[in-house]
């Protein structure tokens, strides 16, 4: 074999080497860069817990109470404003004067966003859970016994007057930018102003919502199943011309607005993104079990959780995906600093730009790429 031969073969093998180093630089994710974790925020809670199985109920002992049990919560419990970071936790069964029984208290903590600081905190008595909302000019909106809309330093600025006629029932969803709450009134549904708190009716139709945008609501309701019998998942559209099926195949979840136009379908292996229209834009691929994390006010970025589970369906691991909602490529991964129940809550700036995870215990901001 000639020299010149020989170069030729050893000029392709490190042109093959090289190839093969970019194509695993390119897939390998970038970690967001961590800014601050923070905590414990609130005097953590010793619980006990229980399963229900074939022998009956099985107490699994004492334990810290995360407040990480819920993947509902998890995105309704922290939200941005502005310049802080609002998070709503529960104290648990506390004692008040005059009361002849501990009462039930959450609290919200208002942080400063370069520091993770606590600047303000506000106590809630009587309160089972508090859902907070970022609005699209900065402001939260607290979801309880009352919804109320707060500065970001946790001072009043309106609540909901439920003397017009409209009824308060369960604001449990936000639109992605921040412009609309979802009312079900049970029966009807009505659409809120996050900015007034002003109601404007939908429908008078029994509603249940998973997410809602300007116009109206999703849902997985599946009363399509007597048109499509061998279908497990349907997304309705509901807005002001009537009920809309978008979806309907062998799975299903709860679906979630992006944007204005755009829903995820987070029931299959791969989830789905598909428009208000029904046509499937973009199958994001996902490895593991998974759930929505949020997304961003601009409709950019989308974050979910990636959870390693045992057999009894308890959450070994967790780690958190930010796509590009465009592109469906990967931008960053990052991890809350504790273990969490079931998801760790979770929230992504207005530009996408930074993501907070965590619980009371340790809250993390993360800027991302």
């Amino acid at each position: 074999m000639g020299r010149a031969t020989f170069l030729c073969r050893y000029e392709l093998f490190a042109l093959f080497m090289a190839a093969i180093v970019a194509t695993a630089a390119a897939q390998r994710v970038p970690e967001a860069k961590k800014v601050w974790s923070v905590g414990p925020l609130v005097k953590p809670q010793t619980v006990g817990s229980f399963s229900f199985g074939a022998n009956g109920a099985t107490f699994g002992g004492m334990h810290t109470d995360t407040q990480t049990g819920s993947t509902f919560a998890a995105t309704r419990s922290v939200v941005f404003a502005r310049d802080r970071i609002v998070i709503s936790a529960s104290l648990g069964p506390q004692t008040e004067e005059g009361k002849p029984t501990p009462v039930r208290v959450c609290r919200l903590l208002s942080l400063d966003v370069q520091t993770g600081a606590v600047k303000n905190s506000r106590d809630f008595p009587e309160c089972f859970s508090l859902r907070i909302f970022a609005t699209n000019d900065g402001h939260v909106v607290v979801s309880g016994r009352r919804l109320l809309r707060l500065t970001p330093d946790l001072t009043d600025d309106a609540s909901f007057d439920e003397s017009s006629g409209h009824k308060l029932g369960g604001v449990e969803n936000a639109s992605p930018d921040g412009s609309t709450l979802g009312n079900a009134t049970r029966p009807g549904f009505e659409l809120v102003d996050a900015r007034t708190l002003k109601a404007a009716p939908l429908t008078k139709a029994p509603a249940s919502d998973t997410s809602v945008n300007s116009r109206g609501f999703v849902t997985d309701n599946v009363h399509w199943i007597g048109d499509y019998p061998k279908e497990l998942g349907f997304v309705t559209y509901v807005d002001a011309t009537g009920s809309h099926l978008l979806y309907h195949g062998d799975c299903g979840g709860r679906p979630q607005f992006l944007s204005e136009n755009l829903i995820l379908e987070p029931g299959c292996k791969n989830p789905l993104i598909i428009d208000t229209q029904g046509n499937v834009v973009k199958t994001l691929t996902v490895g593991g079990r998974f759930s929505f994390a949020g997304v961003s006010q601009d409709g950019k970025r989308l974050a979910l959780q990636v959870g390693k589970f045992s057999s009894s369906g308890s959450l070994e691991k967790e780690r958190f995906i930010i796509y590009s909602v465009a592109s469906g490529e990967v931008i960053a991964e990052a991890a809350a600093k504790e273990p969490a129940e079931q998801q760790s809550w979770a929230a992504l700036n207005a530009d996408g730009s930074m993501f907070v995870v965590g619980s009371p215990l340790k809250l993390t901001l993360y800027r991302l790429p």
